[in-house]
């Protein structure tokens, strides 16, 4: 399970990198992303990911802030489809108008948080 906590890790590297290197490619992202059809689809990847951080966290060097956070993302998967598609487009769109310097400042968190998956997962 620990190798599903570790290939998070990376792709949340990769996401965070990539927001880093280019604020613009986001933009491009939420609006090609935030559709009615992929609304589910995020929802039921956040669930995913955190149901196999809970029950990968036994296994990880901080197994009670792996376990929190595997429960935080499955919370926000459930949460996705109550907000509704205009609410998380409006929110969307407030992202969008954020600047480059913005962004770049959350994407060093992404960064920080894949680093932290990555380190617990090996």
């Amino acid at each position: 399970m620990t190798l599903f906590v570790v290939a998070i890790g990376v792709l949340g590297l990769g996401v965070g990198l990539t927001m880093l290197a280019s604020p613009a490619h986001m933009r491009r992202g939420l609006d090609k992303g935030i559709t009615r059809t992929m609304l589910p689809v995020i929802s039921m990847v956040r669930i995913g990911f955190g149901i196999t951080l809970v029950l990968a966290a036994p296994s990880t060097r901080p197994p009670a802030f792996i376990w929190a956070l595997g429960l935080l993302v499955i919370l926000r998967g459930v949460a996705l489809p109550m907000i509704g598609f205009d609410r998380t487009r409006k929110l969307a769109e407030w992202w969008k108008l954020k600047p480059d310097r913005t962004i770049r400042g959350w994407s060093l968190l992404v960064i920080l948080l894949g680093a932290l998956l990555l380190w617990s997962g090996t």
